[in-house]
């Protein structure tokens, strides 16, 4: 009962931990989404551009795992150096202004990417916005493998000690019928009455 406890919690933890980390990511996408957000302006002619990067040097490393893209109603599309000559390839939904919306799409080199995305309309200029952040799922699965390594070993200790606990509970447990079984063994031996 102890081991098959101990398993089903072993499960349940690592599943509980890649929806945290999951969590996480997505928090972590919407943050990067809103500095981009920021820091777009749209030059004279019409073409835009970011007053600032994003923070997170990841997305000026080529084929990094962490990508960001806008897209403007007539089409110019800015992307992250993380992206190199790719293209993130979003489902054709409808998306209201400011809407935030979650996807699971294919990225670069066939990666499974979650990707965050808003459509925004900019007060100052009326310029419709499409803006995804995106980050590759491959790393909550190896935060998941790294936390399942660490758990098994805290999970074999707890099952030790709780078997030591159980053995130590059963013979105290027993200890009384012990000495009635030493008392009716004495009966029979006419020892006692």
């Amino acid at each position: 009962a102890i081991v098959c406890a101990l398993i089903i919690a072993g499960f349940g933890l690592a599943y509980l931990f890649e929806r945290h980390a999951m969590r996480s990511m997505q928090d972590a996408l919407e943050v990067d989404l809103r500095q981009l957000l920021d820091g777009l302006e749209f030059a004279p002619d019409g073409k835009p551009f970011l007053r600032h990067q994003p923070s997170d040097p990841r997305f000026a490393e080529p084929l990094s795992g962490l990508y960001w893209q806008l897209t403007t109603g007539d089409g110019t599309a800015m992307r992250s150096r993380s992206l190199w000559d790719e293209a993130l390839k979003l489902p054709e939904d409808a998306l209201s202004s400011a809407d935030l919306h979650r996807h699971r799409i294919t990225g670069p080199n066939g990666a499974d990417l979650l990707a965050v995305e808003r459509n925004v309309v900019l007060k100052d200029t009326g310029k419709d916005v499409r803006a995804v952040a995106a980050a590759d799922v491959a790393r909550i699965a190896e935060a998941r493998r790294a936390f399942t390594r660490e758990l098994i070993p805290s999970l074999a200790l707890l099952g030790a000690v709780l078997a030591a606990a159980t053995w130590v509970q059963i013979g105290l447990g027993l200890r009384p019928l012990r000495r009635l079984q030493e008392a009716v063994a004495a009966i029979r031996r006419v020892k006692a009455e």
